[in-house]
């Protein structure tokens, strides 16, 4: 080439007709140009032959023989066992692969750890019946014998708090101490975590300055050396709301936005986001700290994109507890042009219907969430037929993790069993409650446990006919079991005390039955029995357990038994046991489960149909 620039050719136009020529005479002698390399025919194959050979597709086997893990990492990424089977290969091409093999393999090892593996590889049989054998020895894998981790910025020499690991914290929490295997894609990924948890928290700045890994094949070691400057620390500024036209800034500022002068924490912001956008009063919602700007306090930035004022639906659907219901739900984001939430409904079922419409205040400054609302139900269940009205006023506070709440009610009620009983029990009941959660996933859990406890009682002359005390509590604990099993643990116990049952409403009363009580047995049909009718009993006791295993990643198999039942003095409670098998299906909108129960008192069969996580 450099005689063809330097002498013979120096005239441009003839060097490009020279150039030409010899990329024709290439194509024409059958050298590999990609997408040009042809089969050189056999001049002894007759027509037929020649023409059968076009249409047979070139094939050939690729046999690696190294430990499993290497083998399966070769065979998923080395070229002449990825190209196995495509329609372009030929002979010549097998045969560059083939040559290039060793070379690509050790390339491949060193991403594992291994640097000096042994490599042979042999190509066997004719053409048409190819088998290239791999064979690889690993050796030695190389392993970190030293580790140098420099931390410089602010971050020097501060210590551990409850955000944050402080600089011996991040030191002892690299992901690929000494003795370790030098893996690339571990090695990568230890970086990436160690910068992680130094951005996340007080230092968003942060920067890698530096870092090199120095591997010995012939000592079978790699030293480490990292550095990295986590710059000065910043914290939260002001917050600066965009995109609110109907809402006042109460809304967003009772959602607890990062105090100002509070340090910088990536977690804070992605769950102040989550609050604001749980909120209901936005469809989208960005929460970033303006670090653009370059100062130690940075404003935090809310854009919020507000959702519809008002929101309506239509529903059908089918209970297996209440058979077929109608629904009309409607909510009012600015109600009487306040930052109120309403959120009404109406249920129109076989057996009961409900209508009720519960008014929102934003969360105060301090953290409560206060609401009001009114409420109406008709039920006839097991011949005893209730109408209920009723008021009441709530205040919340806490976290998801734990709630805890106190609510006034006004009840009013009207039992009826025809030419039997007619009473009208009124009560004005004070409760406090708490909810404490520890799970995995709120919304599909596999680990972890929920409790919810009330206690509460309305003092007769206020508004009440009898006096009573009140005492509820409810559990689930979930454990998961091997990698698709999980095993469910349930239980509720309930007492009312007073002096005689009538005029406390039986709504404050207790029954059980049904697909979140006891299955095998029909929607609260275990109580006090009055004839054919059923009331409300003073005590409850439900456990259940319940163990689901998943065949399939979202469809599993449930086994379960279930006791409890309802009565009005506790020594003469008698369990109603059930017991039965589900299906289950973890489904994008929440798991949803099929159950046939047996109910040993009644014996007959129920199916129980449930949806979501119920509590």
């Amino acid at each position: 080439m450099a005689y063809f620039m330097d002498s013979r050719y120096q005239d441009r136009k003839e060097a490009f007709w020279y150039f030409l020529l010899c990329v024709v005479v290439l194509m024409l002698t059958g050298l590999s140009f990609p997408g040009y390399a042809q089969e050189t025919p056999n001049p002894k194959d007759t027509p037929e032959q020649q023409a059968d050979r076009k249409k047979q597709k070139f094939t050939y086997t690729v046999k690696i023989e190294a430990p499993l893990k290497i083998k399966n990492m070769l065979q998923d990424n080395l070229s002449i066992a990825k190209w196995q089977h495509s329609a372009e290969m030929n002979d010549r091409q097998l045969r560059r692969m083939y040559r290039a093999a060793p070379v690509e393999v050790r390339e491949l090892m060193e991403t594992e750890g291994y640097y000096s593996p042994e490599v042979d590889a042999q190509l066997l049989g004719e053409r048409g019946d190819r088998t290239v054998v791999i064979l690889v020895k690993p050796g030695k894998p190389v392993k970190v014998t030293d580790v140098r981790i420099t931390l410089e910025g602010d971050v020097a020499g501060t210590k551990a708090s409850r955000s944050f690991p402080g600089e011996e914290g991040l030191k002892k929490g690299w992901k690929m101490p000494v003795g370790t295997v030098f893996r690339m894609e571990d090695w990568e990924t230890a970086k990436l975590s160690l910068f992680k948890e130094l951005s996340r928290s007080r230092y968003p700045r942060a920067t890698i300055k530096h870092t090199q890994a120095v591997v010995d094949p012939e000592t079978h070691s790699a030293q480490l050396e990292v550095v990295m400057d986590s710059g000065r620390e910043v914290r939260f500024g002001d917050t600066v709301i965009i995109g609110l036209r109907r809402y006042s800034e109460q809304v967003i500022h009772g959602l607890h936005p990062p105090k100002p002068g509070s340090v910088y924490d990536e977690t804070r912001l992605q769950r102040f986001q989550s609050r604001v956008l749980d909120s209901g009063y936005f469809n989208g919602v960005e929460v970033v700290a303006d670090l653009e700007t370059g100062a130690d306090e940075v404003p935090v930035i809310v854009k919020v994109h507000e959702n519809y004022q008002q929101h309506a639906a239509v529903g059908i659907g089918y209970s297996t507890d209440t058979r077929e219901r109608a629904s009309l739900t409607y909510e009012h984001f600015n109600f009487i042009r306040q930052d109120w939430r309403l959120k009404s409904s109406a249920v129109v079922q076989d057996r009961q219907q409900t209508a009720k419409a519960d008014v929102y205040l934003p969360e105060s400054e301090d953290g409560f969430r206060d609401s009001f609302g009114v409420a109406y139900d008709r039920s006839n269940f097991r011949g005893l037929d209730t109408r209920t009205v009723g008021l009441n006023a709530r205040r919340a506070w806490g976290s998801p993790r734990f709630e805890q709440y106190l609510m006034l009610e006004y009840l009013n009620e009207h039992d009826r069993i025809e030419g039997d009983h007619d009473e009208r029990p009124e009560a004005l009941p004070v409760t406090y409650g708490l909810i404490k959660r520890h799970l995995d996933n709120r919304f599909a859990p596999t680990e972890g446990y929920q409790i919810e406890a009330q206690v509460g009682g309305a003092v007769e002359g206020l508004m009440t006919d009898e006096s009573f005390i009140r005492g509820y509590l409810k559990g689930r604990y979930y454990h998961r079991v091997g990698q698709r099993g999980d095993i469910i643990v349930r239980g509720e116990l309930g007492a009312v005390l007073s002096d005689k049952k009538e005029g406390v409403p039986s709504t404050v009363m207790f029954r059980a039955g049904g697909d979140q009580s006891v299955r095998g047995y029909s929607y609260e049909s275990l109580g006090v029995r009055r004839g054919e009718a059923v009331f409300g009993g003073r005590y409850l006791a439900v456990g259940s357990l319940e163990y689901q295993h998943y065949f399939w990643d979202a469809w599993g198999l449930a086994f379960f038994v279930d006791a409890g039942n309802v009565t009005d003095k506790w020594a003469n409670m008698d369990y109603a046991v059930g017991y039965g098998v589900g299906v289950r299906w973890k489904s994008p909108a929440g798991p949803i489960g099929v159950d046939l129960a047996y109910g040993e008192k009644t014996g007959n069969f129920h199916l129980h149909f449930s949806f979501g996580l119920t509590f």
